[in-house]
């Protein structure tokens, strides 16, 4: 394990240290437009702005990583998205804030794709799942991390934004003194939601729904928390607690899952995410609510609410051969993306109307109506109790890029186990039916009427 990191060291630190600033970040900026005078309902279309920059991000870089490569591409992303978290400090628009964040998204989702990219070349059948797994891990932990530097500056913009882009500042430099080759430019992403669709129904409508959940909560809980009472201490408790339950949980509700019928395991985490909202949503009204209580309801909720997608993920491959995943992961990445931008303002709606505690309402109905149609699904399409045939759980990283699943070992599967001949290889090329030819030479010879006057003509 150890030695197949030690080649991609360098890149590591710099994803670190990406997480640690674009971390710190997801909390500091919905705190800090609140404290602008934003309203809850402006606040969450900024981070609906957010989602729909990273689905541009994930679309553009390949264009732009095929003209000037990997390295380059890094450190002008990088260096821009520093730039752009000095402007936060000096805008106080929200029409630039809705700007701001958009780039925020495209840059950020082109640096996660450098780096996927680069763990995928580095990788090879032997350790591209130990690698993966590691990824994923350090990421979550990284995030996790990043909102205890909330304690820092007790939300003092000038100093919190000024340390997140030392962060992104430094990650430009272990890329760019690495010996270690740039990979080769990647291919465009293609999205076929059609061919998720036939393969699984509930893989597009449960990315729908998480990304409902969770870009309400990225986007929103920081104001929740600031305007339940909490203090700096407080509010970075919950945020790690709700992403340090996600990233503990997510292999054994996967591993267990790999066992049942991944619906069975998706109706037991949306109802027990509801149930964890309702409760929540009570607890807020609570005097002793901020503290350890809003911490533990945090942990429990992010171990439902940051796991969801992964298994739909999963159910999805299930149904698909290893050469689809990276197209199915795709469209559910993209479809996840964009429900993450529409469930922001809808759930801002909520807070606005009815007060910030009705953000878990809008979560938990979500968590609700989801369960409620894989229990209808699951009654009109059967299927046995144990899935002896599940496609093994791999871990996600949360919000990534299509070029994380060309990391997933299972997509080699194919091209390993039924490796091409060159004799196949030749025919691809032949226009012509060579099927007909191979039967009639494996025809038996006293089935073939010979004429005996045929060699005097």
């Amino acid at each position: 394990m150890i030695r197949s990191l030690i080649p991609i060291s360098a890149l590591l630190i710099s994803d670190a240290f990406v997480l640690l600033g674009h971390g710190l970040l997801l909390t500091l900026l919905p705190i800090s437009a609140s404290l602008l005078g934003f309203s809850d309902f402006q606040v969450g279309l900024t981070g609906s702005s957010y989602f729909v920059g990273f689905v541009f991000g994930c679309l553009m870089t390949p264009f732009v990583l095929k003209r000037v490569g990997h390295i380059r591409t890094f450190a002008v992303l990088a260096s821009a998205y520093t730039v752009i978290i000095l402007l936060f400090v000096w805008s106080q628009s929200f029409v630039g804030w809705m700007l701001l964040r958009f780039m925020l998204g495209a840059m950020i989702a082109g640096i996660y794709m450098i780096i996927e990219s680069w763990l995928n070349e580095r990788a090879d059948s032997s350790n591209r799942g130990a690698i993966l797994s590691f990824y994923a891990m350090m990421n979550l932990a990284m995030i996790t991390l990043a909102q205890q530097l909330l304690n820092l500056g007790e939300v003092d913009p000038l100093l919190l934004f000024s340390l997140a882009g030392i962060f992104l500042s430094l990650a430009i430099v272990p890329v760019s003194l690495t010996l270690a080759l740039a990979p080769t430019p990647i291919s465009k992403v293609t999205v076929d939601f059609a061919k998720v669709w036939r393969h699984s129904h509930i893989g597009i409508i449960g990315s729908v729904f998480t990304g409902f959940i969770t870009g309400a909560f990225w986007a929103l809980a920081p104001i929740y928390a600031k305007d339940s009472g909490f203090s700096t201490f407080q509010m970075a408790n919950f945020m790690s607690a709700v992403v340090l339950g996600g990233a503990i949980f997510q292999i054994p509700l996967g591993r267990f899952s790999d066992k049942f019928d991944r619906r069975l395991i998706l109706v037991f985490i949306s109802l027990a995410g509801a149930i964890i909202s309702l409760l929540t949503f009570v607890a807020s009204f609570q005097g002793f609510y901020a503290g350890t209580v809003s911490t533990s309801l945090g942990f429990l909720w992010g171990a439902f609410g940051m796991t969801m997608y992964a298994i739909c993920l999963a159910h999805a491959n299930d149904n698909a051969d290893s050469s689809d995943f990276v197209d199915i992961g795709s469209a559910m990445l993209i479809t996840y993306g964009l429900s993450s931008a529409i469930g922001a303002p809808i759930a801002s709606a909520f807070m606005g109307v009815l007060g910030h505690e009705w953000l878990f309402v809008f979560m938990g109905g979500s968590f609700a109506i989801f369960c409620v149609i894989l229990i209808a699904r699951r009654k009109s399409h059967s299927l046995p109790t144990v899935a002896e045939h599940n496609e093994e759980f791999q871990a996600t990283a949360g919000m990534t890029t299509p070029e994380v699943f060309n990391l997933d070992p299972r997509a080699d599967e194919i091209t390993e186990e039924v490796p091409e001949s060159e004799l196949e290889r030749e025919w691809a090329d032949v226009d012509v039916d060579y099927h007909d030819i191979i039967d009639a030479q494996e025809e038996p010879e006293d089935s073939v009427d010979i004429e005996p006057d045929a060699n005097k003509e």
